[in-house]
């Protein structure tokens, strides 16, 4: 399966917003959902992946803020093998990340909460991190900013 962008409108009235996911466009089983709250601006999470037999299947979806998400392909034998994709999410889209991609993601507002689910178990010992500053595009276009970042995220 390939990267692609999937339209989730989020429907607003008087009492807040409404925002459906359909999962019956992906022939995934999905076992996971995790929720990334970000404080501020610039808070940059990734570029992680999971080795075989390990590797996940992502569905990203912004519930409030936006971000600009990255993926590196890391199929050895994809012509896209180590290429930098890059897409803007906001509430009105969402974003299937095939398995063996790196992903990671850049918050472009403050008070961010990203929800994702995946298709399989999380193994800590098979969990890798693709350094930002490794991806030379990447690098050229986070290396200018004031990133916030966790222990394992810093190069």
């Amino acid at each position: 399966m390939k990267p692609q962008i999937l339209s989730s409108p989020t429907f607003f009235d008087h009492r807040g917003s409404f925002a459906p996911i359909n999962l019956n466009i992906l022939d995934k089983n999905w076992i996971q959902s995790n929720i990334s709250i970000s404080d501020k601006i610039n808070t940059f999470r990734g570029m992680h992946y999971q080795r075989q037999p390990f590797s996940q299947a992502k569905l990203v979806k912004v519930i409030r803020g936006k971000i600009m998400d990255y993926i590196v392909d890391l199929r050895t034998e994809s012509p896209d093998f180590m290429k930098l994709q890059e897409f803007e999410l906001n509430e009105q889209n969402c974003l299937f990340v095939p398995r063996e991609f790196a992903h990671g993601f850049l918050t472009l507002e403050d008070d961010t909460i990203v929800q994702y689910l995946v298709d399989n178990d999380y193994s800590k010992e098979n969990e890798m991190t693709l350094f930002w500053n490794e991806i030379p595009e990447l690098n050229l276009k986070l290396k200018k900013l004031n990133l916030i970042l966790s222990e394992k995220d810093k190069p």
